[in-house]
């Protein structure tokens, strides 16, 4: 599980202002990251249940229900897209994928950009933090735009991305698509985040390498909810500093 915490920006005055998801309060949870707002985190371990469980109970009625109201026309398309959603869960969870968000944005003409962020922890030989960040990204198949970043407490992360050409999904027109990556590794050196970003708003690809950089440095290995609320008794005028050590 993660703890996921989103970050918005107040209008009045350029102080931040922190939206604390529930799952920031998961005591399993082992990883912990900021999000901006815009993000809605997908239900994977409900969408991909154990055969037998509540959960997949739950959604066999969810299911029953949709096609229920859905003209009979076009029940078994709904039907075909039930199971792929379902599909595609069980296959984030079989390559570690341990939180997935959906993010939908408005652009500057207003026109709307969605986006997936994956976050992925894998367990690993241990070596020293930098040379991991390194062959990370230096086992990429497309190793470049390639930048090194040093996180709070000097902690190193690496930074990739790429442009897919005329990506195609069934049923879809071929288009474009978008994806940084940036790798964060435990301080303890066995642990390794990988978190991704895909979105097919090419055109404001700089847009999102920047944001994900500003996630690499929200992201920790250690809860930082009693900081965070130790900073908040504290008054807001230590919050805002509080919130530029611990998120970067």
């Amino acid at each position: 599980m993660t703890g996921a915490m989103g970050v918005a920006g107040a209008k009045a005055e350029p102080l931040p202002r922190l939206v604390i998801d529930d799952s920031a309060r998961d005591t399993t949870s082992k990883i912990w990251y900021a999000l901006p707002s815009g993000f809605m985190a997908v239900p994977l371990e409900r969408l991909s249940p154990s055969t037998g469980s509540e959960p997949e109970q739950q959604l066999e009625k969810v299911e029953t229900l949709v096609l229920d109201a859905a003209p009979a026309e076009v029940r078994e398309h709904y039907l075909g897209a039930l199971r792929d959603v379902r599909a595609m869960a069980e296959y984030m969870q079989r390559e570690e994928i341990i939180d997935c968000c959906m993010g939908m944005h408005l652009a500057d003409d207003g026109s709307s950009a969605a986006s997936v962020f994956t976050v992925t922890l894998q367990q690993i030989d241990w070596s020293p933090p930098k040379v991991t960040v390194l062959r990370a990204v230096a086992s990429r198949e497309s190793a470049a735009n390639i930048g090194l970043l040093t996180l709070p407490g000097d902690n190193p992360a690496s930074v990739a991305d790429t442009l897919v050409r005329e990506f195609s999904v069934p049923g879809q027109r071929p288009q474009d698509l978008y994806q940084c990556t940036v790798y964060v590794p435990d301080p303890s050196g066995l642990q390794l985040a990988i978190l991704t970003l895909s979105t097919t708003a090419v055109s404001v690809r700089p847009h999102y390498r920047q944001m994900m950089e500003g996630v690499a440095y929200t992201v920790s290995f250690v809860d930082p909810m009693p900081e965070i609320e130790r900073a908040a008794r504290g008054g807001f005028s230590r919050v805002k500093d509080d919130i530029a050590s611990d998120f970067g």
